[in-house]
């Protein structure tokens, strides 16, 4: 079992040292460096780790958080400081998640999304390169958001339908999902086995997305839902459908906003976004149906369950 001052002074001297040394140096390690100080550094990645992309971290622990964090914490903050500092986690998209918590925004960041290609799976916070990813607003309020509303909202949930991961929607989606791990397909058993097997993802995020999964075929739920299940935000929730490395088995395309349509923000991402149809298209083909207005009918699913019986 490692030391705890050890791990203390590792932490340390990631977030003091290392990574603004990287950061004053422009490495290319990083696509673009947000920040160069070391409390910032601390700040992103402990919002992260703590608290789980959806409160600020000293709304967890006690400050200062090096003396405060547990061992498990401090393991967490050290090992994706290493992944900022080798490149395989996005700094950028990590700083955008603690603005998102903390209710600010980078609509720079927003943007850039827009100009990224697929994430290899293999990578926890995917490096952008050339990624092509639309933004869906997880919009759980019905109502016209307010020009103060829409600087911190804009952007919660962002779902995946690039060109590159076409091919993958279409193919067979998962089927109904029976209860007993003695129906369940091989293929399901796999999903299930890379989810709880994914080197570096939180326990929030494999929650997540296990979630997700038992979400069947001809169903479809909300942010909300999902949110109250697990005890968190439905931003929380939208953090995660945006960087679903699992798709299309984990399918992130039957989560809604709460009140029924699609989604976007200010009419960029809604019903005429450029793939929005696709995601339509998806969910009718699944037996999802649609009311004149575009939203969708019928309840939503709620009877989620993590998978706990599959072993």
């Amino acid at each position: 079992m490692a030391n705890l001052d050890d791990l203390r002074k590792q932490w340390a001297t990631l977030y003091a040292r290392t990574l603004p040394q990287l950061a004053n140096a422009r490495s290319p390690v990083q696509t673009s460096w947000p920040v160069t100080l070391d409390h910032c550094f601390a700040r992103i990645i402990l919002d992260y780790t703590i608290g789980h992309g959806e409160r600020q971290w000293d709304h967890v622990v006690d400050k200062p958080a090096v003396r405060n964090m547990t061992e498990q914490q401090l393991q967490d903050a050290i090992a994706l400081a290493e992944q900022v500092a080798s490149g395989k986690a996005d700094l950028c998209y990590l700083n955008e998640i603690s603005l998102q918590c903390r209710g600010k925004h980078e609509t720079d960041y927003v943007d850039r999304l827009q100009g990224e290609s697929a994430a290899e799976e293999q990578h926890f916070i995917p490096i952008a390169a050339n990624r092509k990813r639309t933004l869906e607003e997880d919009s759980e309020n019905p109502q016209p958001l307010s020009g103060k509303q829409r600087k911190t909202e804009k952007g919660q949930s962002m779902l995946c339908f690039s060109p590159s991961v076409q091919t993958e929607y279409d193919r067979p989606l998962s089927p109904d999902l029976p209860k007993e791990s003695g129906e369940l397909s091989d293929e399901l058993k796999r999903t299930v086995q890379r989810i709880r097997s994914h080197p570096s993802m939180t326990p929030y995020r494999k929650k997540l997305y296990l979630t997700l999964l038992s979400v069947p075929r001809g169903r479809y739920t909300t942010y909300a839902a999902m949110s109250d299940y697990l005890n968190s935000s439905a931003r929380a929730v939208g953090n995660g459908m945006r960087n679903n490395p699992f798709a299309p088995e984990v399918p992130c395309h039957r989560v809604l906003a709460a009140n029924g349509t699609i989604g976007g923000f200010n009419g960029d991402w809604g019903k005429d976004g450029k793939y929005a149809s696709k995601k339509v298209e998806l969910l009718r083909s699944e037996g999802i149906k649609f009311d004149g207005v575009g939203k969708v009918v019928g309840v939503p699913f709620r009877q989620f369950h993590s998978f706990e019986h599959v072993d």
